[in-house]
C-alpha cells in the first residue's frame, strides 16, 4: 500500500487511517475481533459479580429456615379505636419508608396475654389476614369481636369447645371475654404462611408454658383493654436487602433500612446471622471466581492482540518507510499506526459490552439488581476502558521498534536476525513465576499469588512444550528435506523457523488447556454438589411430618407403602450425644440413597429379638393378678400404646389393699386392630390423681408383687411367670433415685425403699423391653465419653437411656456426617416402647418416585393422622446449590475459558493472514527453483492443521499436568464430609480438546481460503 501523505489536521489524519485500514480489512477485522472479545470478558466481570450476589443471595433466602425468609415489620398500636383503620395506616407508612410494595404482604395484630383464668398458662391473642384461610377449623372463623378459635390442644388442655366463654387477662389485670367458635389445626404449615415465629405454635420457655395462638377477628382488637397490640407486617424477604456487590454496601444498606424505618416509629426485624453469613460466604465465591478467571482470561486477550500486532506490524514496516522519506515526524507517523489499532478498538466496544452483559447474566442467571444497577454500569464503563486502554498500549509497543528503526532496516525484505537472550530470559521469568504461584498454591506465604497458580503453571508448561516442539519441528524438517519430503519439510520448517509460532502455539495451547480445567471445575462441582445433596439429605425426596410419637410414625409409613419399597420412616435428633438418625431398617436399602462411605446397609438391622414380643392387648378389660405387700393401699397403673395411631392408654387397678387380688379394669382405645403394646407399669399411692391426671407417688416402703395380666373378652394371657420373671423384659429408670424392678421366680416385684432423706423422690415406673438385648447402632465418628466408662446407651425418643452396642464404624452416616449415630427405629421402640418423638420427624421416598406416587403416600400418611409439613427434593436442593456463588463462578470460569479460546482462534486466524505478501513472494522463489505447483497450498493447510492439532493436544496435556500439580479442579465450598474431587476426567479433558480443535480448525479454514485463493491467483497469473 502506498500512502498518499497529502492531507493536513485531524480530519486529514483520520482518512490516512480509514484508508489503511481498507487497505488491510482482514487485519483491522482481527484487531475488531479481538477487541469485541475483550471488551465483553472486561463488561462481564462486574456484571457477573454483582448479578452472581443477587442470585447466590435468593438460594441463599431460600433454603434459609422459614422464620429468617420474611421481612417482619412491626410496632405498637393504641387499644380502642378502628383497628382496621390503624393497620391500613400501618401498612402504608411501612411500604412507603421502605420504597417497595408486596401483594404477598401478610399483617397482623397480636397481644401476649400473662394468664388465662384459672391456670398459669401464658397465650397471644392474635390476628391475620386470611388465617382462616390456611387452618382446618371445627366450628366456625371467628368474625365478630370477642369470638375466638382456639388450637385443638389448648381445647384439650383447658377443657373448652365451641360456645364456651373464655377469660383472659392483661399484665394489668383487666379481664377479656371472649367466647370459642371453634377448635382448629394448621392447614398448609409448609406453604409459609405460618413462618412468622410471632403466630407460631407455643412452647415452654423459662418454665412458662405458652399455648397455642387464639385467633380473632381485628375487631377484637377494638377492646381499649387490649392496649399495647403489635402490629406486624411481613413480606418474603427481598434480596436487594441482603444482596450487594460487597459486604460492606450491604450493611450499610440494611443498616439505612433500619434507620428509616425506626424515623417512622417501625422497626425492622432484622436478617438472621446464618443468612447474611450464607449470603456473605456466597458473595466471597463470586469473587474468587471472578478473579480466578476474569484476570487471567484479559491477560490472555492482551497476550493476543499483543501477538497479533507483532505478527501485522511488519506490514506496515514500508508505510512508515514511506511516511520518514517524505518527512514525516514521529509523532504524526504514531498517530497514524496507533490509529489503525484505535479505531477498531473503538467500533469493538459497542459490539463487545452487550456481549459481554449478555453472557455474564446468563451464567449468573439474574440481573443486577436495580439499587445497584448504577454503580454496576459505572464500574463496567471504568473496565472496558481501561483494558481497552491496556490493549492500545500493548499494540503500541508492538510498534516501536519500527518507529525507532532507520529507513534502510524498513525497507529490508528479510527481517534482521534476532537474538534468543531475550526469549530465554523472558522463559526464564515465566518459569520462576509460575513455581513460585504453585508453591503459594501448596503453602501460604506473605504474597499470596497462589489463586493464579493455574494460569501461570499452564503458561509454564506451554512455553517449555513449545520450545521442545520447535526443536522437533526443526529436526524433522531437515530430515525431511534430506529425504526429499518437501512438503513435510516446508511445514516443519514453518513452523521451528517462521517469526511468532510459537507464541501462537503457546497462545491456543493455554487457552485449550483453561479450557479444559474449566470444564474439569464445572463438572467437579456437579459432582460434588450431587455428593452434598445425597449426603445430607439422604432420599430423593423428604417429607417433613407430624406425628404424635414414634410409634404412629413407623406404623403410618409402613401402611401407606405396604411393599417396603418407596417409603421409610425416620426421625433425626441433633440435640443428643452423639446425634442420632433412627430408620426403619428394613426399608433403609430400597429408600435411602446410599453410599459406599456409610458401610454395610445390613449392619443397622438387629439379628433378632432375645425373647418374643409381647402379645398385642385387644381386648375390652384386663385383670391383674398381684399382692400388696405394704402396710398401706396402692395403686397399679398399666401404660398402653396404640401400635397404629400411637395413641397413650392408661388402665388404673385398685386401690389394692395389703395382700393378695385379682382385679379388673376396663380398656377403652385397643379393640380396633392392630391393639395395643404394652409400655409399662407404674406403681402409685391410694389417692386420686391430681389435677393434671397423673397418679399420685406412692409412699416409701411401699412393694407390690404383679404375677399374671390377663386379657378378658377375649381372653388372652398377655403376661404371665414367665415374662414377669423374666429380668430382661424390664428395667428401672435410668437416672436418679429408681425404684426398685426385680423380675424372679415368675413374678415381677416393684419395690419403693425406705429413704433415708425424705426429701428424696423415687422413679416409681417399670419398662417392657421387648428387644432383650442391646440394639445395634451404626457409629460413625468418636464414642461418646461416657460409652468408654459404661454402658454405651443412646437417650434417643426417651427420657430412659436404650442399651446399644457399636456394629460397624464408616465414615459417614447419612443427613449427619461424620460425627452421628444410625439405629433402627423399630428396635429402639421395642426396647422403649414409652418412646416419645423427641427431634424431627421425617418421611423419605424413594429417588425416581413419580409425582402421582408420592400424592398417594401423602394422603395415606393423612388418612393415618400423619400431617405433612414440609417437603425437599433432592433435584432442588441441587437447584439452590446450582446458584450459590462456588457453582457461579465455575459456570463464569468456563464462560471465559471459552472467550479466551475464540480469541485464541481469533489469533492464529489473524497470524494466517499476516503478512501475506511476504509469504507469496517466498512461494514465487520457491516455485520458480521448481517446487511443485500444490506444494505451497499443502504446505500451508498442513502446517497449520498441525499447528492447531499440537496446541490442542498440547492444551490438554497441558492442563492434565497442571491440574494436579495446582490442586484444581478446586470446588472452593466449605463442605468436607468427603474430600473434594481431584482426579481429572478423561472424558472432560477429552471433549474439551475436541471443541478446542474444531473451533481452531473452522477458524484457521477460514483465513486459509483467502490466502489460498491469492496463491491460486498468483500461480495462474505466473502462467
Amino acid at each position: 500500500m502506498v500512502v498518499q501523505f497529502t492531507a493536513g489536521g485531524e480530519v486529514g489524519m483520520l482518512r490516512l487511517v480509514l484508508g489503511a485500514l481498507r487497505g488491510r480489512p482482514a487485519q483491522a477485522f482481527a484487531v475488531f475481533a479481538l477487541g469485541v472479545l475483550l471488551c465483553a470478558v472486561a463488561a462481564a466481570g462486574p456484571q457477573f459479580a454483582a448479578a452472581a450476589v443477587a442470585r447466590a443471595a435468593a438460594a441463599d433466602i431460600d433454603a434459609a429456615p422459614g422464620e429468617q425468609r420474611l421481612l417482619t415489620v412491626h410496632r405498637k398500636v393504641p387499644g380502642g379505636g378502628d383497628p382496621g383503620a390503624a393497620l391500613a395506616g400501618f401498612r402504608r407508612t411501612t411500604e412507603e419508608t421502605l420504597g417497595q410494595q408486596d401483594d404477598r404482604a401478610v399483617l397482623g395484630l397480636t397481644r401476649m396475654l400473662t394468664s388465662i383464668a384459672g391456670s398459669a398458662r401464658a397465650v397471644a391473642l392474635a390476628y391475620r389476614e386470611g388465617a382462616c384461610a390456611h387452618l382446618r377449623i371445627t366450628g366456625a372463623c371467628p368474625g365478630a369481636a370477642g369470638e375466638a378459635v382456639v388450637s385443638a390442644h389448648t381445647a384439650n388442655t383447658l377443657g373448652l369447645r365451641a360456645g364456651d366463654p373464655v377469660t383472659l387477662r392483661t399484665d394489668a389485670g383487666l379481664e377479656v371475654q371472649l367466647r370459642v367458635t371453634g377448635t382448629y389445626e394448621r392447614a398448609d404449615e409448609s406453604g409459609g404462611y405460618w413462618d412468622e415465629p410471632m403466630f407460631g405454635p407455643g412452647r415452654i420457655a423459662a418454665g412458662v408454658e405458652t399455648l397455642d395462638p387464639m385467633f380473632v377477628g381485628f375487631a377484637t382488637f377494638a377492646d381499649p383493654h387490649l392496649d399495647e397490640a403489635t402490629a406486624v407486617y411481613t413480606a418474603p424477604l427481598p434480596v436487594w436487602l441482603v444482596g450487594g456487590p460487597s459486604a460492606g454496601a450491604a450493611a450499610e444498606r440494611l443498616a439505612a433500612t433500619q434507620r428509616a424505618l425506626r424515623a417512622a416509629g417501625l422497626e425492622l426485624v432484622p436478617p438472621g446471622p446464618d443468612l447474611l453469613r450464607a449470603v456473605d460466604a456466597d458473595r466471597a465465591a463470586a469473587r474468587r471466581g471472578l478473579v480466578a478467571g476474569w484476570v487471567q482470561t484479559l491477560a490472555l486477550c492482551w497476550l493476543a492482540l499483543a501477538v497479533v500486532g507483532r505478527y501485522t506490524a511488519g506490514d506496515r514496516r514500508l508505510d512508515v518507510a514511506l511516511l520518514k522519506l517524505r518527512g514525516a515526524g514521529r509523532w504524526r507517523i504514531a498517530r497514524l499506526v496507533i490509529g489503525q489499532h484505535l479505531v477498531p478498538l473503538l467500533a469493538a466496544a459497542p459490539a463487545g459490552v452487550p456481549l459481554g452483559v449478555l453472557g455474564a447474566r446468563a451464567i449468573a442467571g439474574a440481573g443486577v439488581l436495580p439499587a445497584d444497577a448504577r454503580a454496576v454500569a459505572g464500574l463496567t464503563a471504568a473496565a472496558v476502558a481501561g483494558v481497552l486502554a491496556v490493549a492500545l498500549v500493548l499494540l503500541a509497543l508492538g510498534e516501536a521498534p519500527a518507529l525507532r528503526a532507520p529507513v534502510a532496516a524498513l525497507l529490508r525484505r528479510v527481517p534482521a536476525r534476532g537474538t534468543t537472550r531475550r526469549r530465554a530470559t523472558l522463559d526464564v521469568i515465566v518459569l520462576a513465576v509460575a513455581a513460585a504461584a504453585l508453591y503459594q498454591a501448596r503453602a501460604s506465604g506473605l504474597y499470596d499469588i497462589g489463586a493464579a497458580a493455574p494460569a501461570l503453571v499452564v503458561l509454564a508448561v506451554a512455553v517449555l512444550l513449545a520450545r521442545l516442539l520447535a526443536a522437533g519441528a526443526g529436526r524433522l524438517g531437515r530430515g525431511a528435506l534430506r529425504h526429499g519430503r518437501a512438503r513435510l519439510a516446508l511445514g516443519a520448517l514453518r513452523f521451528s523457523r517462521g517469526p511468532g509460532l510459537d507464541r501462537i502455539f503457546v497462545l491456543m495451547a493455554v487457552a485449550v488447556a483453561l479450557l479444559g480445567l474449566a470444564a474439569e471445575g464445572v463438572a467437579a462441582g456437579r459432582e460434588r454438589r450431587a455428593e452434598r445433596v445425597a449426603a445430607e439429605l439422604g432420599a430423593g425426596q423428604v417429607l417433613g411430618v407430624r406425628a404424635a410419637n414414634a410409634t404412629a410414625l413407623l406404623a403410618a409409613v409402613r401402611s401407606a407403602d405396604p411393599g417396603g419399597r418407596t417409603a421409610m420412616a425416620v426421625t433425626v435428633d441433633r440435640v443428643v450425644t452423639p446425634p442420632v438418625l433412627a430408620v426403619d431398617a428394613e426399608r433403609l436399602e430400597a429408600v435411602a440413597d446410599w453410599r459406599a462411605q456409610y458401610g454395610p446397609a445390613g449392619a443397622v438391622r438387629p439379628p433378632g429379638p432375645a425373647v418374643e414380643p409381647l402379645p398385642l392387648v385387644r381386648g375390652a378389660a384386663l385383670a391383674v393378678t398381684a399382692a400388696n405387700g405394704s402396710a398401706h393401699p396402692l395403686r397399679l397403673v398399666l401404660s398402653l400404646r396404640q401400635t397404629g395411631a400411637g395413641g397413650d392408654v392408661s388402665v388404673t387397678f385398685g386401690p389394692l389393699a395389703p395382700g393378695e387380688h385379682r382385679v379388673s379394669a376396663p380398656v377403652h382405645g385397643c379393640e380396633p386392630p392392630p391393639g395395643c403394646r404394652v409400655v409399662g407399669l407404674t406403681l402409685a399411692g391410694a389417692a386420686d390423681p391430681g389435677p393434671d391426671g397423673r397418679p399420685v407417688p406412692p409412699p416409701a416402703d411401699s412393694s407390690l408383687t404383679v404375677r399374671e395380666l390377663r386379657q378378658e373378652a377375649p381372653d388372652a394371657v398377655i403376661l404371665d411367670g414367665a415374662s414377669l420373671g423374666d429380668q430382661r423384659r424390664w428395667r428401672g429408670a435410668a437416672a436418679g433415685p429408681a425404684m426398685g424392678v426385680g423380675a424372679r421366680r415368675g413374678a415381677l416385684t416393684l419395690r419403693i425403699p425406705v429413704a433415708a432423706d425424705d426429701g428424696v423422690i423415687f422413679d416409681n415406673h417399670a419398662y417392657v423391653v421387648d428387644a432383650g438385648s442391646a440394639v445395634p447402632v451404626v457409629l460413625a465418628g468418636p464414642a461418646p465419653q461416657a460409652w468408654l466408662s459404661g454402658e454405651p446407651a443412646l437417650s434417643l425418643l426417651s427420657a430412659a437411656g436404650v442399651r446399644v452396642r457399636v456394629a460397624a464404624t464408616p465414615a459417614l452416616v447419612p443427613v449427619l456426617g461424620p460425627a452421628g449415630a444410625l439405629v433402627d427405629l423399630d428396635a429402639v421402640l421395642r426396647a422403649a416402647p414409652d418412646a416419645g418423638l423427641l427431634g424431627v420427624a421425617q418421611v423419605w421416598i424413594a429417588r425416581g418416585t413419580p409425582a402421582a406416587g408420592v400424592d398417594r403416600i401423602v394422603e395415606r400418611l393423612a388418612a393415618a393422622g400423619v400431617s405433612v409439613t414440609g417437603s425437599e427434593t433432592a433435584a432442588g436442593r441441587l437447584d439452590r446449590l446450582a446458584g450459590g456463588g462456588v457453582a457461579l463462578a465455575a459456570g463464569f470460569q468456563l464462560l471465559v475459558a471459552g472467550a479466551g479460546l475464540a480469541l485464541a482462534a481469533v489469533a492464529a486466524a489473524a497470524a494466517v493472514g499476516a503478512q501475506q505478501r511476504a509469504r507469496l513472494q517466498q512461494w514465487r522463489a520457491l516455485r520458480t527453483q521448481g517446487l511443485p505447483a500444490g506444494a505451497p497450498a499443502a504446505a500451508e493447510a498442513g502446517g497449520q492443521a498441525a499447528l492447531a492439532g499440537l496446541a490442542a493436544m498440547g492444551g490438554v496435556l497441558v492442563a492434565a499436568i497442571a491440574g494436579p500439580l495446582t490442586g484444581a479442579p478446586d470446588v472452593a465450598d466449605d463442605w468436607s464430609w468427603l474430600p473434594p474431587p481431584s482426579a481429572l476426567r478423561p472424558s472432560v479433558l477429552g471433549g474439551a480438546g475436541l471443541v478446542a480443535v474444531a473451533v481452531l480448525a473452522a477458524a484457521s479454514a477460514i483465513a486459509l481460503t483467502a490466502f489460498a485463493k491469492r496463491l491460486r491467483e498468483q500461480q495462474e497469473g505466473g502462467r
